[in-house]
């Protein structure tokens, strides 16, 4: 069966899958370009990362589909709440302006942690039991929703929101480090190092930051 084309982090836009009909080229190449993107910027490639998501958005502008190409910048920025960097959301907001689509508009609420706005029936399915275990407060079931995720990178964007949130606990930091540390994805490895010494500092664990500052050190050199 034909390659899914996914402009959306993990299932959140599918087209093509089985048709009868032939795949456009610009969507094969949007979607290999967002993927590289993707893994170039996990692995700390900024600038490559860049260079790849501009020609994944040129690919998106000559179909002249605006729903598509604010999808690609929600992906873009998922991958940043991943890695714990905040995003710059005024592309977004310009093509929301023009053409406003309430599916985009609910995940953008999701990754900016105003969760009070976001509609559970339009997220994708896989943060859909995520938000609700959150909203109910129950941190077990928070843990659950997030190990029943099929896709390390969607377990990260939710472990990247608890952080946002200030929700996190020593064990959320763990799988996160777990996580980028098993898919090599080096910056987002560094960026919960950071994260769990912090913890540490903050709850007199001097011991135990001395020995995330030696982790990341031996990473970084």
């Amino acid at each position: 069966m034909r390659k899914i084309i996914c402009l959306m982090v993990f299932s959140f836009l599918l087209v093509g899958c089985g048709s009868s009909k032939p795949v456009p080229d610009w969507t094969d190449a949007s979607f290999n370009q967002l993927d590289n993107y993707k893994k170039s910027y996990l692995s700390g490639k900024e600038r490559i990362a860049e260079a790849y998501f501009n020609k994944a958005v040129d690919e998106i502008k000559s179909s002249g589909d605006l729903e598509i190409l604010a999808r690609a910048y929600l992906t873009k920025y998922a991958v940043h709440v991943a890695v714990l960097d905040a995003f710059d959301d005024r592309e977004y907001m310009r093509i929301d302006a023009v053409e406003p689509i309430l599916q985009n508009k609910n995940f953008y609420s999701f990754l900016k942690g105003a969760f009070d706005n976001v509609d559970e029936k339009l997220l994708p399915q896989q943060y859909a039991g995520f938000l609700r275990a959150f909203q109910s407060g129950k941190k077990d079931d928070v843990a659950h929703e997030i190990s029943k995720m099929d896709n390390p990178l969607s377990k990260l964007i939710a472990l990247g929101l608890l952080v946002q949130k200030n929700k996190n606990d020593e064990t959320d930091l763990k799988l996160a480090i777990d996580i980028a540390s098993h898919n090599g994805w080096k910056k987002a490895l560094l960026a919960y190092l950071f994260k769990l010494q912090s913890f540490y500092k903050t709850n007199n664990k001097p011991d135990k930051a001395a020995h995330v500052e030696e982790r990341i050190q031996l990473i970084k050199n």
